[in-house]
């Protein structure tokens, strides 16, 4: 038995001598030469180095071979490398045509992405993925800066260090016109620089939404009181007949703002159903000027009371609609008879309190 527990003690014991031995060693320039010469004999506008001990050293090597100059997009991953071999990258004329750049994995602080960021060469960068380096909110701002990356599309720092200023700068940025992806999850963002990267997503998805002709989807997700706030400021929503907010948390601060925007003079059906109105909401709705056109109005499954019933009855800017659901709320024999007897609803066509 003892003999048996020795032999497995030397096995493990060879078994991390060997592991650590080929880990722990940078590539020597040949053999690096001789991968990469591999690598792009299959495919000459990808080069993709995965888990290679490459160190600063091996990407300077890399960096100066004139076979890169074909090269695209430029995958370095978890290769042992930092802030001097970004920048023997960030300077090589070989890589004036790269449109991809992503080096995941590494040991990249603020200094390597200012390299990036500043680079004469990189100016065709579409997307650039920095995910799980060292970079904080200076490394950010950087990039939010840069004269270089004006054309980037794409941006992950995913794992970092930031902290909120640098969230803050990279969505606000006026150099990152193209900029329509933005990955910042687990670092350790605060409030305010939360808030301003979920705006950047909210637009962000508004507008594809729009490019798509998919505006009146824009509900479909929990967007919440801060996407209505969102949505009511994009360029495009003046174009919107339907809206379709059902199931969506709103509150009443987002009723206000519907109902005092501008924007939505064009609404033929508004869908609030399910969300958590209560009077304050329903007046808000009955005061609007700006929903003249409303032929539809769904605020089933909400909290709205007498008080807001007897305010949309009593309104004098409801008298387009056909349609105007307020079952499962809580309104009372008060509210209900101030609905039914109005002269203000004649144009209805379906029953207030049924659900169809």
């Amino acid at each position: 038995m003892n003999t048996f527990f020795e032999g497995i003690k030397i096995f493990v014991c060879f078994l991390c001598f060997f592991t650590l031995g080929f880990t722990s060693g940078s590539l020597t320039d040949d053999e690096i030469a001789k991968y990469i010469q591999k690598k792009l004999k299959r495919n000459d506008k990808l080069l993709r180095v995965n888990g290679k001990n490459l160190g600063d050293e091996g990407v300077g090597y890399l960096a100066k071979m004139p076979l890169l100059q074909t090269v695209s997009t430029l995958i370095l991953y978890k290769g042992n490398f930092g802030d001097e071999g970004v920048r023997m990258l960030a300077e090589s004329e070989n890589l004036g045509q790269l449109t991809i750049l992503s080096l995941e994995n590494n040991k990249i602080t603020d200094k390597g992405v200012t390299y990036i960021a500043k680079s004469k060469i990189l100016s065709n960068l579409k997307v650039l993925n920095l995910y799980r380096n060292q970079i904080t909110d200076k490394g950010a701002s950087s990039i939010a800066d840069s004269d270089t990356l004006t054309q980037l599309e794409e941006l992950n720092l995913n794992f970092n260090q930031l902290r909120g200023s640098g969230a803050i700068k990279l969505t606000r940025s006026k150099k990152l016109k193209h900029l329509r992806n933005l990955d910042l999850t687990y670092n350790p963002i605060k409030k305010s620089g939360k808030e301003a990267w979920k705006r950047f997503q909210l637009m962000e998805w508004f507008k594809e939404l729009n490019r798509t002709n998919r505006l009146n989807e824009v509900g479909a997700g929990l967007i919440g009181d801060l996407g209505v706030e969102v949505l009511l400021q994009s360029p495009f929503v003046n174009k919107l007949e339907d809206l379709d907010l059902k199931n969506n948390d709103l509150s009443d601060k987002a009723v206000v703002a519907i109902s005092k925007s501008l924007n939505l003079g064009q609404l033929v059906s508004l869908n609030l159903s399910n969300n958590n109105i209560t009077d304050e909401g329903a007046k808000a709705l009955a005061e609007s000027g700006a929903l003249g056109k409303l032929k539809t109005l769904d605020l089933n499954f909400n909290s709205i009371g007498d008080e807001g019933a007897l305010a949309i009855a009593q309104s004098l800017n409801f008298g387009n609609l056909e349609s105007l659901k307020l079952g499962q709320n809580k309104i009372g024999t008060e509210g209900a008879h101030a609905l039914n007897k109005s002269k203000n609803l004649q144009n209805l066509i379906h029953p207030i309190f049924g659900f169809y």
